[in-house]
């Protein structure tokens, strides 16, 4: 119809511009005439009554326009328009009345007033558009082509109408297809049910749970009926408000691949009613709660199990209680914010004050606490698990320094991370003594050294006689060896009385004992037994230097002192939970050397790995050559350092020479083992790691002889004890 009115008036160029949907602007509808690139972007307001093309529209009339006042936008000089009416339509933009009409101007512009219906025809009609013809047209054209154009405008109309249509229905089809897709993605099954409780549309998880194909097996098909019955079932029961459904929204189904019971949560919602009124189609949300449910079991499992920890735990507390209230020492449990949570009562005499107690008391008792929650503190932020501190107290009562030793130790949960912390204050009171006897001892040494270094000019003069007193005393030394070795049953017989009559008494020879006096023999009959142990030591080290201590050489078997050596220290190696080893050559082996002094040899080696050995074992290995025999004692103990190995010979030495040393002794055990060897004609020796273990060897000869220069010896033979009368 463009080119058509284009070709009657002889225009080069031509547009059609209409109302858009809604109708807010006119926009380009077709053209004639343009090129590609220049085909003009129309998009004038409708309420722009300064362009020509709104007027044209608005008033059912022609306008021209001689080129003086173009059209913005629009590349047109001289041109003609023909507007189309369309009928009246809600929402429709208002004609322009004839007044409204003479208010208009127009630069450069003319409105041909030839209505294409008359006023009162016009005012059922809505402007549909405009045809923009570039030329000028008489007046019997124009009159023609209004003709045209208003035969043109209805079937303008409904054709925006069908394009209106077909892009809504585009739209709804989109925003169906968006639904679909969101419904599809949504992890939950969803169902939409009409009023006559039909399925009317499901998600993907619904439809796996709710609908079967032609190729699914029967199981799967038998749990899909299932679910759809249990789903029919659970929909009629809540659309009649049984009392089963009444406080439950849930819903037991069956997984139709794997078999496995699925709990849902059934939400459902009312999609409004139908055209008459009646209730219509409902969606039903089923969300799944099975590991919900699951973790909710789960949970509740672990709230009982808490509560039964707690009951533990209460109780674990009231026998820790008790344990505190029967402890002599002060102990106390710090948080890890050096705050005291829990004390028994020897730290409460320390630490704690009530308000009706006096100055100094308070005062004492917060002076203890400033230097304990100081020492905590520091203890806190250190990354050591353990600490020993010495520090002076108070005693509130008396206001005395009580000297204590701090021993703390970190308590740690799973993540490593300090919970509190546990420290047992030991006194030292008399230790302090101690070294305040250690001191004066000290100064009185060093005052000592001051009177010898003066007296240091008399000692060239008195070097002579000093020699003279130098062998003297070398020559009383030696007596006095002789003498205690002379001495040894004079020292043993009493402490024999003593172990013999305690064992007679704890008989109950005598009589009945009471708890008290059984437990005070014993005790009695304990360090008797120990101090025979260290006379025992000193008496053999004294007969050893005097020459005293006999050799009875004879051949005795190597199995049967190991049997014996076995026996003995199996106890202690019992006692201790470790593990003892004894490995010998093969075929039985003969020695000719004194049965007593190997075994003696032998078992204070082994005494000692026992002693020093808290994990692992003790191992004797013996071993062969031509000559000799090789004895290897191995541990696992706490070994010696390296320095030490030449030390531990010394008479009356052990490595660890303190006041509070951990193991006791005399110290003269490897002194004596190695004087018994060079007295056997052997050498022993000694290998150790600290930390891991130490190996003693000992070798000897198969056969041991006397010296001819060796002192004559003297056999000495222990006494029994008295006999008693019953």
């Amino acid at each position: 119809m463009l080119a058509q009115f284009a070709d009657i008036v002889g225009a080069r160029r031509a547009l059609a511009v209409t109302l858009d949907s809604p109708p807010r602007q006119f926009v380009r509808t077709a053209n004639v005439g343009f090129d590609r690139d220049s085909i003009p972007n129309v998009a004038i307001p409708v309420d722009d009554l300064s362009n020509p093309v709104v007027v044209s529209a608005l008033s059912l009339h022609s306008v021209s326009c001689d080129g003086a006042g173009p059209i913005p936008g629009l590349p047109f000089g001289e041109w003609t328009t023909i507007p189309f009416p369309q009928p009246q339509f809600r929402g429709a933009p208002a004609l322009l009345s004839d007044t409204e009409l003479d208010l208009v101007q127009l630069q450069g512009c003319e409105v041909r007033r030839r209505s294409l219906v008359d006023r009162r025809r016009r005012l059922g009609h809505a402007p549909a558009g405009v045809a923009l013809l570039e030329a000028s047209v008489d007046d019997e054209t124009l009159a023609a082509l209004m003709h045209a154009a208003s035969l043109a405008g209805p079937v303008l109309a409904r054709m925006a109408a069908v394009e209106e249509f077909r892009v809504a229905g585009g739209r709804l089809n989109q925003q169906s297809e968006m639904l679909t897709t969101i419904m599809n993605s949504l992890p939950d099954p969803i169902v939409i049910i009409n009023a006559d409780r039909n399925i009317v549309a499901q998600n993907k998880r619904a439809e796996h749970l709710l609908l079967t194909t032609d190729r699914d097996s029967e199981g799967r098909r038998r749990a899909v009926e299932i679910n759809n019955l249990l789903f029919t079932s659970h929909l009629s029961k809540a659309a009649m408000g049984s009392k089963e459904t009444a406080g439950s929204r849930e819903l037991n189904l069956v997984d139709p691949d794997e078999g496995t019971d699925l709990l849902f949560e059934v939400l459902t919602h009312s999609l409004g009613p139908d055209n008459g009124g009646q209730a219509g189609s409902t969606i039903s949300v089923l969300r799944d709660v099975t590991d919900l449910r699951r973790a909710a079991n789960e949970l509740e499992r672990q709230v009982q199990r808490v509560r039964l920890a707690e009951i533990d735990a209460k109780r674990e507390r009231d026998r820790l209680n008790l344990i505190l209230e029967n402890v002599a020492d002060p102990i106390l449990v710090t948080d890890d914010r050096s705050n005291i949570i829990l004390m028994n009562k020897e730290a409460e005499q320390l630490f704690e004050a009530d308000d009706s107690a006096s100055w100094d008391r308070a005062s004492a008792v917060q002076a203890n606490d400033t230097k304990f929650t100081t020492f905590i503190s520091n203890f806190t932020i250190s990354p050591s698990l353990a600490r020993r501190e010495q520090m002076k107290l108070h005693l509130p009562d008396t206001d005395v320094d009580l000297p204590v030793e701090v021993v703390s130790g970190k308590i740690l949960n799973r993540r490593g991370e300090p919970l509190a912390i546990v420290s047992v204050l030991h006194d030292l009171t008399e230790q302090a003594e101690n070294e305040r006897l250690y001191e004066e001892l000290k100064t009185f040494s060093i005052q000592l050294e001051d009177r010898i270094q003066a007296a240091t000019a008399d000692l060239a003069e008195q070097n002579t006689r000093l020699q003279w007193q130098s062998r003297e005393l070398e020559k009383a030394n030696r007596l006095k060896s002789e003498f205690l070795a002379s001495m040894s049953h004079e020292l043993r017989t009493p402490i024999n009385a003593l172990i013999g009559y305690a064992s007679l008494m704890l008989d109950r020879i005598y009589g009945d004992l009471t708890a008290r006096q059984e437990e005070g023999l014993k005790r009695i009959q304990g360090a008797a037994q120990h101090l025979l142990a260290l006379i025992n030591d000193i008496l053999d080290l004294a007969k050893i230097e005097a020459g005293r201590m006999p050799l009875h050489l004879d051949d005795v078997s190597l199995g049967d002192i190991m049997t014996e050596i076995s026996q003995q220290i199996e106890p202690l190696v019992k006692k201790k939970q470790l593990t003892f080893k004894v490995e010998l050559p093969s075929g039985n082996l003969t020695l000719h050397t004194d049965r007593t002094k190997v075994k003696q040899i032998l078992l204070n080696l082994l005494s000692n790995a026992v002693k020093f050995t808290h994990h692992g074992g003790v191992s004797v290995t013996v071993s062969k050559d031509e000559e000799d025999l090789r004895f290897d004692v191995r541990d696992t103990g706490i070994g010696i350092r390296e320095g030490d190995l030449e030390s531990i010979w010394e008479d009356f030495r052990q490595v660890d020479q303190s006041r509070t040393r951990e193991f006791g002794g005399t110290g003269l055990g490897l002194s004596i083992t190695r004087k018994l060897v060079d007295a056997l004609g052997g050498h022993v020796f000694a290998e150790s790691t600290f930390g891991k273990g130490s190996t003693f060897t000992v070798v000897l000869p198969i056969r041991s002889v006397v010296r001819p220069d060796d002192p004559p010896r003297v056999v000495d033979e222990v006494p029994p004890p008295p006999p008693v009368e019953r």
